[in-house]
């Protein structure tokens, strides 16, 4: 009766999410996940050429799984940008938004971070702890 309850607890816990205390992992694409957090544009030098990427710093860590590379979910806090042709004009460095799309592990030379969200929205949110405007 007893390895039945340890069973039973330890299949709850696994089903809970991988990371006990947070909650779900975030899947690999075709699953689509929102992320928000503060987007900036960075340059970085590859092969003699300046790239400039937008990177996605979210309010919080994420956890990501990647079964190809590790059985447990990966930290993640910077996701590069990937598939938008042009960013609107107001969104500048420093711009807080929401990006839908679907997360990949970065295969080539011009991806910048561990993993690229392929943007499929991004949406302006207002800044946190702004303050409220005087009368």
């Amino acid at each position: 009766m007893r390895k039945l309850r340890w069973t039973f607890l330890a299949a709850c816990a696994a089903l809970s999410g991988c990371v006990l205390g947070y909650g779900r992992c975030l899947l690999l694409s075709p699953i689509h996940a929102t992320l928000s957090g503060t987007l900036d544009f960075h340059t970085y030098e590859v092969g003699g050429a300046v790239e400039r990427v937008a990177v996605l710093t979210t309010d919080h860590s994420q956890y990501v799984y990647a079964p190809a590379e590790n059985a447990q979910c990966q930290i993640a806090e910077r996701f590069q940008l990937v598939g938008w042709g042009e960013y609107p004009p107001d969104l500048r460095d420093g711009t807080r938004v929401r990006v839908s799309g679907a997360l990949a592990v970065a295969t080539s030379p011009h991806q910048h971070t561990h993993f690229v969200l392929r943007v499929r929205s991004i949406d302006p949110l207002p800044m946190l702890g702004k303050p409220a405007p005087a009368h």
